[in-house]
């Protein structure tokens, strides 16, 4: 279930301009720049639909590790497509693999989503 933002309406102080331009921001980013491209790819590989259904699955299979061919009957595309998704999730650090002979199966990466849970929250 998705959890709804509060609907109170923020908090507006009076601002003072300053000169030449306007007003002096009352925050700064907390984010550093190396910080922020690992935060938006984490962002950017659940921002797909399809990529977070993917990652559901395998959360829900966990502890086990789900292999590549056991995904595929869930989702109407095609292997490469499929592959495509997990390469993009693994390369944001959200899921890992493991190669098993010819099979590759994947799990959720320990601590994946604890950088970008922990900047949420």
């Amino acid at each position: 279930m998705l959890r709804r933002m509060s609907s109170a309406a923020p908090v507006l102080s009076p601002r003072r301009r300053q000169p030449g331009g306007c007003c002096a921001t009352p925050a700064q980013p907390t984010v550093d720049p190396e910080q922020a491209v690992a935060l938006a790819a984490v962002a950017k590989a659940l921002g797909d639909p399809t990529r977070l259904r993917i990652v559901d699955a395998v959360r829900s299979a966990a502890p086990e590790a789900v292999c590549q061919c056991e995904l595929l009957p869930l989702f109407a595309m095609s292997q490469p497509a499929l592959a495509k998704h997990l390469k993009v999730l693994v390369e944001a650090g959200v899921l890992a693999s493991q190669r098993r002979g010819t099979w590759t199966y994947y799990y959720a990466r320990p601590g994946g989503l604890e950088e970008l849970t922990r900047w949420l929250n």
